[in-house]
Order: structure tokens, then sequence, then C-alpha cells
């Protein structure tokens, strides 16, 4: 896609071409706007095909969460190409692992909704069958409602199906595997047998996170039961900023510093991730590799993979589970209750789900 587009600035003349690159670097991104209909009604004249086009640009779990949804869209679009736009951060290479789309159209910002798509793709040439936007509860009602069912269902009956499969899956090769495990020098610790265990903390919604003196409790009772590599994922605040998430002891911290390949394959190859309700936990479920989650403003039933090995841990407190309330109890940084069902979260019944898992494999 990349190639296409470089094809397309060097064969308009070169004062269009020095204005595209002009409004290109001037907007961040719009230039989309114009490559996309062009690309599409050359993908579809390659390839002899109408496109159904598939839209989620924002969360990583919500991107992963709509690949039942694509293999369902398949079904009922036979013959059509399946196109999936969304951002360029990695989530391509995501749905990449994924198989169940047919190309990719990768997308610098969020533009708030494909209308621009849809109608100049359509009006222009005539190659889209039908666009779909799967979209959460909470974000169709600008979050006065909220969930009552699993996440995977809920942007699936967004956009009008009923899945059969709800499973998300993805499928890193064995060389990515195995070319990720020696570029981070895990190798060695596999073949002696060493447990591989990843942990994501945060940043993410601060009604999500856990507290930095909590997960070092858990990693320290984790070198003092089992011979592990502790992996540490997740996003710190940015170069330059104090983050405690970076102080953890006893880990391999690999924060902000991985790739979405590499992410996907070193999931793959744990025996166990512990995390905040975010991304990772989806990750390991697509990738079979079994997780904990730690919840409690999201009820674990709604997120945590619907066919892997997987538990949620969440405390006993009565507002529990509050975003599947209706109006929503929280707005990602507010709470009237000064996020006590994280606060209260204890390590203990955490690293009991742990011995559980670790007891089974």
């Amino acid at each position: 896609m990349r190639n296409f587009r470089k094809w397309l600035l060097t064969a308009v003349p070169k004062s269009i071409s020095t204005f595209l690159r002009s409004f290109r670097r001037s907007y961040r991104g719009n230039l989309d706007r114009l490559f996309f209909p062009a690309w599409l009604a050359f993908q579809c004249a390659v390839h002899r095909r109408k496109a159904v086009v598939v839209w989620r640009t924002t969360a990583l779990g919500d991107i992963v969460c709509t690949l039942p949804l694509c293999r369902e869209i398949r079904k009922r679009h036979p013959g059509r190409l399946l196109v999936y736009i969304t951002l360029r951060k990695g989530y391509d290479h995501l749905v990449l692992l994924s198989r169940e789309v047919d190309l990719i159209y990768p997308i610098n910002h969020v533009y708030g909704t494909p209308s621009w798509i849809f109608s100049s793709s359509r009006g222009l040439f005539g190659p889209i069958d039908q666009i779909y936007e799967p979209q959460t509860i909470e974000e169709r009602t600008d979050f006065k409602v909220g969930g009552t069912c699993h996440l995977v269902d809920d942007l699936a009956s967004s956009c009008g199906f009923t899945l059969s499969d709800r499973q998300p899956r993805l499928f890193p090769s064995p060389e990515l595997i195995k070319n990720t495990q020696m570029a981070f020098g895990l190798s060695d610790d596999l073949a002696k047998g060493r447990l591989l265990i990843g942990i994501n903390g945060g940043h993410t919604w601060p009604v999500r996170e856990w507290e930095v003196a909590k997960w070092q409790k858990i990693v320290e009772m984790i070198h003092a039961e089992y011979d592990a590599v502790i992996l540490q994922f997740g996003i710190n605040l940015g170069p330059g900023v104090p983050d405690e998430y970076d102080q953890i002891k006893g880990v391999r911290s690999l924060v902000s510093g991985l790739g979405m390949g590499d992410l996907v394959a070193l999931i793959a190859s744990c025996h166990l991730v512990i995390s905040i309700d975010s991304g990772p936990v989806h990750l390991a479920g697509a990738v079979g590799t079994p997780v904990i989650g730690l919840y409690g403003p999201v009820n674990p039933q709604y997120r945590l993979p619907p066919a892997s090995p997987s538990v949620g841990v969440a405390s006993d407190v009565p507002c529990l589970f509050c975003q599947h309330e209706t109006p929503v109890g929280h707005w990602k940084t507010g709470c009237p209750y000064d996020i006590r069902c994280m606060k209260l979260l204890d390590v203990q019944a955490v690293f009991q789900a742990v011995r559980t898992i670790l007891s089974k494999k």
C-alpha cells in the first residue's frame, strides 16, 4: 500500500505531487482521504471483486474482539474483498496476524467516522458493497448506557451480527516466535525450563490501574515460589517523565519497547500473563496463553477470552462493575468512591489465581 502511494505521487505532475506532500505534512495524515479511494479502486480492479470495509481505529483489545465479526462478515459477503481500516501504529500488523481479512489499509489518525471513505469511494468508483463500523454500547450512547454482554458480542451486534464462533484468534508464525525469543534473550531461559510470565500494569484509564506496590509484591511472591522470568509489558508516560511503573524490580522491562509483532510473539511464548483490563488480556486469549485479569469497574465475564484458560480477580465492594450500570458509574478518570474496587483488590487473591493456573500447567 505504501508503494502504491509512492507510485501515485510520482505518476502525477510535479506541481500536484508537491502540493500533496505538503498537504500530508500539514494535516498529518489527511492525505488518506485522497489516497484511499484510488487505492481501493485499484485493488478492486486487480482482484476483480467489490469490497466490504471494516473500520475500527481505537483500542487494541477492541480490535482483537472484532476478529470474530470479520469471520461472520466474510460469510455474509462471499466473494468480496474484506478490507480492514485501522491505525498504522501496529494495529495493522495485528489484524494481519489474524488471517481474517484480505487487505489492510492503515491510517495515521482517527477521523471520527468513516463517512468520508464511504461517500468518496462509493460515489466516485462504486467498489464498496458495505461498510461496518463496530462500536460498543458505551460508545453508541456516549457512556450513558453500560454494556451487559461480552465485548465480542457487543461489537458484533452493533453491526447486526450474532456470532457462531466468538473466540478471537491470532497466528504468529513459529519463525516470528523463535526470532523474538532470541532477540530478547529468552531462548536459554526456556531451554532451562524456566517459566515465562508476563505482567501488564498500565498505563490506561486510572479506574483500571492497580498500584505499583502491589505489582511489586506479586513479582516477589512469584520469584519466591517459582523459577520464573517475568516480562513487564505496557506503556510508560514518555521519555524523561518520572513513572513509578518503571521502578518495579525483579522484571525484565519491555515497557514501551515492543512492536506489535514482538508483543504478540512474546505473549504467545508466556506460560501465563497477568494484566489489568487492557489489550494484553485479549492478545493472550487470541494466542491461547492462560491469563489472569484484574478487574474493578468492568465485569470479567464480559471481557475475558471466551474460549481460553482465564481467571478474573476482583475485590468485594458494593459498587463493583459500575461500567455496566445505566448510567455508567464512572468516566475513565472519575469515580465517586475513589476507585476503591481496584485499591482493595487483594494481592493474595491474585497470587492464588497464579498458583491455580500454574498448578494446571
